[in-house]
């Protein structure tokens, strides 16, 4: 399991393309992955298999309310 820092965007970068996903206080997943907010460093989501998502989503942290997209994935 890896921690993960998100990638920060502003609002004004949120169209609707997205799919908005409020993690709320938390998100628990079944196995995978901690993922953080880069604007405020909270956990936003425990063991997480986010490649399993297909749709185009923008995390929303349920702390700051700031806006993450998946980092950029390392060839």
């Amino acid at each position: 399991m890896a921690e993960i820092t998100m990638r920060g965007i502003a609002p004004f970068d949120v169209d609707d393309s997205f799919t908005v996903f409020n993690t709320g206080v938390s998100t628990v997943g079944l196995g995978g992955d901690d993922f953080f907010c880069a604007h405020c460093g909270r956990k936003m989501m425990h063991n997480m298999n986010v490649k399993r998502i297909e749709a185009n989503v923008v995390y929303q942290c349920g702390g700051c309310q700031g806006y993450n997209l998946m980092p950029p994935t390392e060839a």
